[in-house]
């Protein structure tokens, strides 16, 4: 089979190609907390993280159908480079994943020689990324838990010293500053202009928002996403101040209610990234229980 192995360049159908893939793998692995891409989300996401186009590469047949693809995220603080595994039509040449990630793994090596490298998250049930990456010299870094919330059956009585309201265009400003005070996800972006067309195009004016006051400063925020994955709504993001951390669980609370509000009926997604300490104690402080547990594998340094 002859493969030819191309870069990724935007508008060149690759984000169509990428969802395809990803997809077709996602019914092969057992049940997971992810769901399905689109090529409109990968697009999106891709304008944001300003992917470095030797970063992402793709392998199609002699008809340019797709096999695989890989692509690479890399953050400064930590300073880390994200490898993705090497996600494949089953019908893809096992030869054609190792080429891509051996290829892909010594370019990023070579232009990131002091960063961190790490592979995931992904479930921890899905063997063939798990064995992938532990026969590519890589160990387990961090376990994440993923839980979900029946919207319908959390508890309303909750007394806090907090003011609640839905976010507003004009609350952008300091969404953004909240946002860049929170360790777990202040590099999301990589400027204002990004967090900015992020709230304003997409979060806000699904009048999803939920922030809370302590007083006149904004302390802790967060929104639902319906429809991203098809049997749940997700936490689209949350920000908490810190020495607000407290608040998380109570955050959560308001955002399930907002959704029950909704008359949304399916559970609601949320993850211990944000509080790993006291995600166990959150869940079921809420009454959720555990839907997937995901694993992030690290590049082990060459003796």
């Amino acid at each position: 089979m002859k493969i030819i192995y191309r870069y990724y360049e935007p508008d060149q159908g690759f984000e169509e190609l990428q969802a395809q893939i990803y997809n077709d793998e996602l019914q092969r692995n057992p049940s997971s907390a992810f769901g399905k891409t689109s090529a409109e989300q990968i697009k999106q996401r891709y304008m944001n993280e300003k992917k470095d186009k030797f970063g992402v590469r793709y392998a199609l047949d002699e008809e340019e159908k797709p096999l695989a693809y890989i692509q690479t995220t890399v953050t400064e603080t930590p300073a880390q480079t994200w490898i993705g595994y090497p996600w494949a039509l089953e019908h893809c040449p096992v030869e054609v994943q190792d080429f891509l990630f051996d290829e892909m793994l010594d370019y990023v090596s070579n232009k990131y020689p002091e960063n961190e490298i790490v592979m995931g998250y992904f479930t921890e049930t899905w063997k063939r990324q798990t064995e992938f990456a532990k026969n590519k010299g890589f160990t387990l870094k961090d376990t994440a838990f993923f839980y979900s919330l029946d919207t319908t059956q959390v508890n309303k009585e909750s007394t806090h010293e907090f003011s609640v309201k839905m976010g507003t265009i004009d609350d952008i400003p300091i969404l953004i500053d909240l946002c860049k005070t929170d360790p777990n996800i202040k590099e999301a972006f990589p400027n204002n202009e990004a967090w900015n067309s992020y709230f304003a195009d997409r979060v806000v004016p699904d009048n999803h928002a939920v922030l809370f006051f302590k007083e006149n400063l904004l302390v802790a925020a967060g929104a639902p996403l319906r429809g991203y994955i098809d049997d749940g709504i997700i936490v689209r993001f949350t920000a908490i101040r810190p020495g607000f951390e407290d608040t998380w669980k109570l955050l959560l609370r308001e955002i399930a209610l907002h959704c029950s509000e909704q008359q949304w009926k399916e559970p609601l997604l949320f993850n211990s990234f944000t509080n790993k300490d006291t995600a166990t104690e959150v869940a079921a402080n809420l009454g959720a229980h555990l839907r997937d547990t995901q694993v992030l594998f690290v590049l082990s340094p060459k003796e």
